[in-house]
């Protein structure tokens, strides 16, 4: 009987996927990462998408201690076929499974590491969800490059972190540790910055706390980050920082401004995307949908995505420059723009907004101040606890949501 070239293991925060992959990754399979924390529904549709037997999933079956490690993953040592199926929605909510190959994992580690150094006698937080790509990337790291990694939740206090070296947060979880209770741990070495538009109020205050900031920038596509920088103070909140030495990125049908479509080529990225059960090679150079520059020193700057942008009485409103601007209020810990139907304009935006009840200031106000007025958005709603909480709250649920007569209360 011959070995299928597909099969799926059901991973989930807390516990180890490493031993399971690498059983399978030595028969040259690639495998489907199924979260454990999907409907049987969710689960039945991606393993339909991939074209995987039931028959041929598996759980992770290691629970996790507290620390591990496992070290010796070379690029010597991927046999052809090896690699993950991920599952992403993108910023759309559109469904489609990314197919990275062991090898694209593994250059993004040892690449990421000329940026991040990470090895033995280092550990990093692991309180990303494994079947994502940044998740699954702290365990690779490990593998490749050796260190520990600690499985635990979200870290809501420093103390929390204390004793690891390496963390990646998002902007809403690094304002939320500033706002808390204690120190940085003096044990931290970096704390990787990414998710989407981090204001640049909020690494200033991580840099004046003394934290090891670095920006970065990346997506499934390339196997997670593909250009990452130490932030400085006074930082443009756009900066990601250079391209990772061997990754090369541009920019495609450039305006006047030198604004575009960022492109990545390079040995991270993946080798083809399923959709609707066709695999289809992934171009090359791979173009991002996001918008972007590459400033003269030559860092690269995120404007936002081009399929998010808002067109509102014929003018484009990109809503990641609203989110942050709104992230630079008092107060403001996180911030996702969304567009509504308008029968004058075509599009208006409405923004959700996670704040603290402290220091915070009237947001329209603030915000004519610093935008565009046809920017400023048309009601201000608060973010509901469930997309205030994780990494990063969904632009497609949230519309979805308003959409279906959900009602928020309104802030001012």
């Amino acid at each position: 009987m011959s070995r299928p070239a597909r099969v799926a293991v059901v991973v989930r925060p807390g516990e180890d996927p490493m031993p399971a992959l690498r059983e399978r990754w030595a028969l040259g399979q690639t495998v489907l990462l199924v979260p454990g924390t999907a409907s049987d529904g969710s689960q039945a549709r991606m393993l339909a998408a991939a074209g995987i037997d039931a028959a041929d999933v598996a759980p992770s079956g290691t629970s996790a201690q507290a620390e591990h490690a496992v070290a010796g993953l070379r690029a010597a040592d991927v046999p052809p076929g090896a690699g993950v199926l991920i599952a992403t929605s993108g910023t759309t909510g559109s469904p489609r499974l990314v197919e990275i190959g062991l090898n694209a994992l593994v250059a993004s580690a040892e690449l990421g590491a000329h940026a991040v150094p990470f090895g033995p006698g280092d550990r990093w937080h692991a309180s990303l969800a494994p079947h994502h790509v940044g998740g699954l990337m702290l365990h690779v790291r490990a593998a490749v490059l050796g260190g520990d990694v600690r499985h635990a939740a979200m870290p809501r206090e420093w103390v929390e972190l204390e004793g690891c070296t390496h963390a990646s947060l998002v902007a809403a979880q690094l304002a939320r540790l500033l706002d808390g209770p204690g120190r940085p741990p003096a044990s931290l070495k970096a704390v990787m910055l990414g998710g989407g538009p981090s204001p640049s109020g909020t690494r200033s205050r991580a840099i004046a706390a003394g934290i090891p900031l670095f920006t970065t920038y990346g997506m499934t596509e390339t196997a997670s980050q593909v250009a990452t920088g130490r932030a400085r103070a006074g930082d443009e909140a756009t900066r990601a920082g250079p391209a990772l030495p061997g990754v090369r990125i541009a920019i495609a049908d450039a305006d006047a401004e030198g604004v575009g479509e960022i492109t990545v080529e390079g040995p991270t990225l993946a080798r083809a995307m399923i959709v609707d059960g066709t695999r289809v090679p992934l171009a090359r150079p791979h173009r991002t949908r996001d918008r972007g520059f590459i400033d003269p020193s030559g860092d690269v700057h995120v404007i936002g995505r081009m399929d998010a942008m808002i067109i509102s009485g014929g003018r484009k409103i990109q809503p990641e420059a609203i989110e942050r601007a709104l992230g630079e209020l008092a107060g403001v810990r996180s911030a996702c723009v969304i567009a509504i139907a308008d029968a004058r304009w075509g599009q208006r935006p409405v923004a959700f907004v996670d704040r603290s009840g402290a220091n915070s200031v009237p947001l329209r106000r603030a915000l004519a101040a610093a935008l565009e007025p046809h920017e400023v958005p048309d009601a201000f709603l608060r973010m509901p606890e469930d997309e205030a909480g994780p990494a990063k709250p969904s632009r497609a649920r949230l519309a979805a949501r308003l959409a279906a007569g959900e009602r928020f209360e309104e802030l001012s």
